[in-house]
């Protein structure tokens, strides 16, 4: 039978991806944690880690038990802090995943700062996640909330989403590209133009709404890199690798050799969107969604 200490072996060594770190963290030896390793795979009947001298990765049986694992030592870890919180007098406690451009457009600074100003008392983790990992994570229950981007394919049906923010689409090219002195251009003029896109397939989060764009202007893009961070993306178009659609916050991301300009031609929008379990009816939890509708009228929950 797998016990805590397990769920804490799979979780930690998943984070750190090196058995000496994880045993460091662990408060083991190397081989008292190769050995509880081995023991889980045995009783599970597969391997969860694929492990070489050079490095160790997840195998496809542990990214599917990882979400549950860390559900569980969730769950441990809030037990033993009940009392600890209690005699803090903290009443509660709020996980939030988000993405990372919402630090730049202001929509997380909007719903933190109206969340604050109300909940004093509550315990508030922020969690810097890619959309892709947070829809399992929130399902999970391993975060409360979940500030992403949409559409995501198979939505897991137990999540509720609002969409809270929509966002222009602009393209960022080098300082050194010919068109780069315009103040608008259209995205129609960046045919068979090299890309850099997202890490995502086309039909989820950002990459579904520059694929729709590039459908609507009749272009084809050649993808040459691609990447999970827009701030990433933005300092490979500085390189000169290429020009990217980014959403209409990274303007204010000021690397040098990249610049931004709007698109006159793109009317699609990049969907932002709050997701949480529908079943989650915890009190921190309804009171951030009542302080989100409270921060962002526009979007009743």
């Amino acid at each position: 039978m797998l016990t805590l200490k397990h769920y804490e072996l799979l979780t930690t060594l998943a984070e750190e991806l090196h058995f000496g770190r994880a045993a460091q963290r662990l408060g083991v030896s190397q081989p008292q944690l190769t050995q509880a390793l081995k023991q889980m795979e045995e009783v599970v009947g597969t391997r969860l880690f694929d492990r070489t001298k050079r490095r160790v990765e997840l195998a496809a049986a542990g990214a599917l038990l990882l979400p549950d694992a860390r559900a569980v030592v969730r769950h441990a870890r809030q037990a033993e802090e009940v009392a600890l919180r209690a005699g803090r007098g903290l009443t509660g406690r709020l996980s939030l995943g988000y993405i990372g451009t919402v630090a730049y457009n202001g929509v997380l600074t909007e719903i933190l700062s109206h969340f604050h100003a109300r909940a004093t008392q509550l315990d508030l983790q922020l969690v810097l996640m890619d959309l892709d990992r947070q829809f399992p994570e929130v399902a999970a229950g391993n975060l409360d909330a979940g500030i992403v981007r949409l559409p995501f394919p198979n939505l897991p049906p137990e999540l509720n989403s609002r969409v809270i923010h929509r966002e222009a689409l602009w393209i960022a090219l080098p300082t050194a590209h010919p068109l780069a002195g315009q103040e608008r251009l259209e995205l129609s003029q960046f045919d068979g133009a090299d890309f850099i896109a997202t890490h995502l397939p086309p039909n989820t989060g950002f990459a579904a709404a520059m694929d729709q764009a590039c459908a609507h202007a009749g272009i084809k893009t050649n993808i040459v890199h691609r990447s999970p961070q827009f701030a990433s993306i933005i300092s490979l178009v500085a390189a000169g690798l290429g020009v990217a659609v980014v959403p209409e916050s990274l303007h204010r991301v000021q690397i040098p050799g990249a610049v931004c300009r709007p698109l006159s031609d793109v009317t699609v929008t990049a969907e932002i969107a709050l997701i949480w379990r529908r079943d989650n009816e915890s009190p921190p939890l309804q009171q951030f969604l009542s302080s989100v509708s409270a921060a962002l009228p526009w979007t009743p929950f």
